[in-house]
Parts: structure tokens; C-alpha cells; sequence
């Protein structure tokens, strides 16, 4: 593979007596496929000759390749370097670590052909668009100078941006990240847009989206929080208090929510109406075993409809409530209409409506949400009020719960940074408690999990 030879490359590069590091990761057991013929389809497919690249002519918009982030001199060493305000490693980690560099490779298994049978697909996952969009970097031939492989994933362009206008300049004495940015690099200092960009595959937009039909066919229901992902992830960046952390979290709730609400009232006004996508799975789909504690729950308006998933509204709520009280009552009232018209379905108008009415309003609150405070006892007094939540989580589903359970994991890790001893707290284990109650979704109980939300409030 073209990465593997890359990899080589960047590792034979540094300086004599350099330990030998990590090989590249394995070429998928399947045969390499047959170049696509999509319109969209990327520069190249594997089994092309990894030539070595030429350096290419660039301009604004083009998209010019990992290649040309790999010398060790720039982005491909090894181990972090002390010479620049980056740490020069950021090639090495993604290939090496990150998960993102393996996402083509998912699309190889067994799951991804079982989802290519069910939706009928005339090409393999590997070579559907519906499926390169994100788990490739995959653009149109057109804007492409350099070389794009699909093999390598979700590579560095895919995150921040073509590098045609900026790639070979902004190592140079003065050039500024507003340059970079202006020239076409996507802001990811920004929280909202950094937020955006990860939202636009990990929630979908109006180009890419795992809707209904997608999950039916088997593919995995997604779930995302910015900081707590981010996190998780091998860091290729230097963090800073103000783009990481629980400003990240906030933020990353804010816009999660307004990017749901677009994509609802797209859905609504288009002809895919009802989205089923945008519902609560397991409000349909469940044991009938569990119809008595449904029963006993009580539904809000008629008994056995769909219902609108709360999960993006979930912890924001909560935050809203602590910068901007009467934001708060505006949006439950907005909500409340989303939710009740979604359920019965026969509304799409009034649905976009309400739904772009809260994306207004959500909009007119993010800024607020920025100034808040987050010292440790602010921290401490959200992990309190997430813990309170009781009457909301008994009426809710399992994905708000999960969004919760993630909202506390990211909380509690902000404040192990500063408290290293709470790692192995009572507070950590009540929250690793808590995803044990969401592991298997069709046995949550709201219930139980309330009770160990409490064992949770009890550590604080």
C-alpha cells in the first residue's frame, strides 16, 4: 500500500540511531477493488503503483494528499519534537493510532457487505459512495491536484481542510493561522466549526447521513460528545483550556442540537418523511415483555406513538439552564412542539417550523454558553444537577441516557486533570457503572439507571 510505503519513508528519515517504531497497519484480507467509476470517487484506488509523489501545482480548494504532510522534517516524525509550536508527530499518530486512518478498512468486514446487501447496493461498500463519504476522504476528481487514496481513510484533509492554498506556506517566517484559514483550512481552533466538522459524518448533514434505511440495514447507531471523543482519541495536538475541556463539551452539546434540528427540518420539508432516523429507536422496537413498565411510564399525548429522541436536548437543556433561564423556557416550549408533532407524523410543515425555530434560538444562546464559567465547583455543581435528572431520564430513552453517562465521563475527566487521585475515585466507578446499564440497549432499564445516576450524586 502507498501508506506503508509512506510510513517507511517518514520512519527512515530521522536522525541515525532512532528506535524502530511501529509498522503501518495491514492491507485489508480482501483482494484490492477495482478502480470506481463514481463521479465522486477519489484520485485513486488501491493496487494503482505507488510512485512516489510529484509535488503538485495547488491553488485554493485542491485537495493535495496526506503525502505531503509526511516528511519527518514536517508532520512525520516519530515522536514529538521541541523545534516548532506543533509537535511534528501528527502524521505518525493518525497512522499509527487513530482510528480515523482505518476507516476504509471497516468497509472491507463482514458487517459492512451484510449493510451493501440489505440496501441493495450495485458496487461493494468499499466503492459506494453512501459509504466512502465518511469513511474516506472522498472528493471529486476535480478538486483533487495531488493524490487522494481511499485507503488512507479519513485522512488530514478530510479534518482540516484542502491544503492547496496553504500547505506550502505556512511554514514560512510569519505566515499566520488566519492566513492558513483563509486560504482554506477549516478553523479547528474554533469549537463550533471544529464541533461542525465532526458532526458532519458523525450526525450527518444534507450530503451525508446514516439514516433510517442505513441503521435498518445493520449499520451501527451513532453516538458523539466533542470533548469525550476527542478525548479518547491519540491527542496530535497541544491542547489549550480554552478550545478543550468542558468549553468543548458545552459547546459541542449547542451545536450537536442545532445540526439535529437542520437535518430534521430538511427531512420534514423532503420527500423522505417520515425519517425514522430521527426518532427513538426502541420506542418501537422492543420486548413486548416490557409493555407493562411502558404502560405504567404513561405516554405525554396519545398512547403507542413514535416518539421524537431527545438525546441532542438531553444535557443541553441543563446547561441552558445555568447561562440563560429564559432561553431555557423558550426552547422547552419549541420542544415540546417538535417532539409532539414529529410523533404523530402528519405535520411535516409545522415540524420544520418548530425546527427552525429552536435552530434560531439555539443559535442566539451559543455565544452566551461561551462566557460561562467552568472552574471546578462549576463543574462539580453540573455533575449535580446531570445527577438530579431523574423525572427526565424515567421519561426518556437510552440514547439521552448514554448522551448523559458521556456528559459526566467528560466532566469527571476535567476534573481528574487537575486531580489525578479521582481517577480511581468512588465517583469514576459509579460512572463506569452507568455504562454498564447502556452496553445492552434492549435491556436498559430508566429505572435502574436513575438509581445509579443517585449512587453517582452520592460520590460528589
Amino acid at each position: 500500500m502507498k501508506r506503508a510505503v509512506l510510513f517507511a519513508l517518514a520512519t527512515a528519515a530521522l536522525a541515525l540511531g532512532a528506535a524502530a517504531q511501529k509498522s503501518a497497519p495491514p492491507k485489508p484480507a480482501t483482494p484490492p477493488p477495482p478502480a470506481a467509476t463514481s463521479t465522486a470517487a477519489t484520485s485513486t484506488q488501491p493496487g494503482a503503483p505507488a510512485a512516489a509523489p510529484a509535488e503538485p501545482q495547488t491553488k485554493p480548494g485542491q485537495y493535495i494528499g496526506v503525502a505531503s504532510c509526511a516528511n519527518s522534517g514536517c508532520h512525520g516524525s516519530t515522536q514529538p519534537l521541541k523545534e516548532a509550536h506543533v509537535l511534528q508527530n501528527e502524521y505518525y499518530t493518525w497512522l499509527s493510532n487513530d482510528r480515523h486512518a482505518g476507516a476504509y478498512n471497516v468497509l472491507f468486514n463482514e458487517r459492512s457487505a451484510r449493510i451493501g446487501k440489505n440496501m441493495h447496493l450495485k458496487k461493494k461498500p468499499y466503492q459506494e459512495g453512501v459509504c466512502l463519504d465518511c469513511h474516506s476522504t472522498n472528493v471529486p476528481a476535480k478538486l483533487v491536484s495531488g493524490r487522494i487514496d481511499v485507503e488512507d481513510g479519513v485522512q488530514c484533509e478530510a479534518c482540516h481542510g484542502p491544503a492547496g492554498g496553504w500547505r506550502a506556506e505556512h511554514t514560512q517566517t510569519g505566515w499566520t493561522h488566519e492566513q492558513s484559514v483563509a486560504g482554506g483550512m477549516i478553523d479547528l481552533r474554533n469549537i463550533p466549526t471544529r464541533a461542525t466538522t465532526c458532526l458532519s459524518c458523525h450526525l450527518g448533514n444534507k450530503t451525508r447521513e446514516v439514516d433510517h434505511e442505513l441503521i435498518a440495514s445493520g449499520h451501527p447507531i451513532l453516538a458523539f460528545e466533542l470533548d469525550n471523543y476527542s478525548e479518547t482519541m491519540p491527542a496530535h495536538w497541544a491542547p489549550h483550556k480554552d478550545t478543550h475541556g468542558v468549553p468543548a463539551w458545552a459547546a459541542g452539546q449547542a451545536i450537536a442540537f442545532r445540526d439535529s434540528l437542520d437535518n430534521l427540518a430538511r427531512h420534514a420539508r423532503g420527500d423522505k418523511w417520515p425519517e425514522f432516523s430521527d426518532m427513538s429507536c426502541f420506542n418501537c422496537h422492543h420486548s413486548l415483555d416490557s409493555g407493562p413498565a411502558r404502560q405504567e411510564r404513561g405516554w405525554p399525548g396519545r398512547a403507542g406513538l413514535p416518539s421524537w429522541s431527545p438525546q441532542h436536548w438531553a444535557v443541553l437543556r441543563l446547561i441552558i439552564g445555568h447561562s440563560d433561564s429564559s432561553g431555557r423556557a423558550h426552547l422547552d416550549d419549541l420542544v415540546e412542539q417538535i417532539a409532539s408533532r414529529v410523533s404523530r407524523m402528519n405535520d411535516p410543515n409545522g415540524v420544520a417550523t418548530a425546527a427552525e425555530d429552536a435552530r434560531r434560538t439555539i443559535d442566539a444562546i451559543i455565544p452566551k454558553m461561551a462566557k460561562m464559567s467552568w472552574k471546578d465547583d462549576d463543574v462539580r455543581a453540573m455533575m449535580r444537577t446531570l445527577t438530579g435528572d431523574e423525572e427526565f431520564i424515567l421519561h426518556s430513552d437510552v440514547a439521552s441516557a448514554e448522551q448523559t453517562a458521556l456528559a459526566l465521563q467528560s466532566l469527571a475527566a476535567n476534573l481528574a486533570r487537575n486531580n489525578k487521585a479521582l481517577l480511581k475515585s468512588p465517583m469514576t466507578q459509579a460512572i463506569d457503572a452507568l455504562f454498564a446499564e447502556i452496553q445492552n440497549r434492549d435491556h436498559y432499564d430508566p429505572a435502574r439507571f436513575a438509581q445509579k445516576l443517585q449512587a453517582v450524586r452520592s460520590t460528589l
